[in-house]
């Protein structure tokens, strides 16, 4: 079986590098972007199986990067994780109002974030709630 395709956007360089190298040592396909314009165009043209989408960067915000990738018809369910330092309930109400599967809260552990993954891509077409905010 082929790994799972997970895209990853974060505009720090950093965090997008050691989010890459955490997920690359369990076995996952990583793609990476550095801002919202980068990600949709990689989501078009790369198809991945999951987006972990930080929700502050340039070029698109995480939550305008999942509208505009939710409108490709082959995108529809793409399950969506964001990854965010902002703790405001605005934020957690957002997330969880547009469909996403998971809002982690920086900082998290690797144990954190491979558990939602995990969980996220083993729901892929499931119709049940899985948002779970860590």
């Amino acid at each position: 079986m082929n790994a799972y395709k997970i895209l990853i956007a974060d505009d720090d360089a950093d965090e997008l590098n050691a989010l890459r190298i955490r997920l690359g040592a369990h076995g996952y396909d990583v793609l990476c972007a550095q801002d919202g314009y980068q990600a949709v165009a990689m989501a078009r043209d790369q198809k991945p199986d999951m987006l972990i989408l930080d929700i502050n960067m340039p070029a698109g915000d995480g939550f305008s990067v999942q509208e505009r990738v939710w409108k490709m018809i082959h995108m529809r369910c793409v399950p969506i994780v964001y990854i965010t330092g902002d703790h405001s309930q605005l934020v957690r109400d957002r997330a969880h109002n547009l469909g996403a599967r998971s809002l982690l809260m920086k900082p998290f552990e690797t144990a954190e974030l491979l558990q939602v993954v995990r969980e996220t891509l083993e729901g892929c077409g499931s119709s049940e709630e899985t948002y779970v905010v860590a």
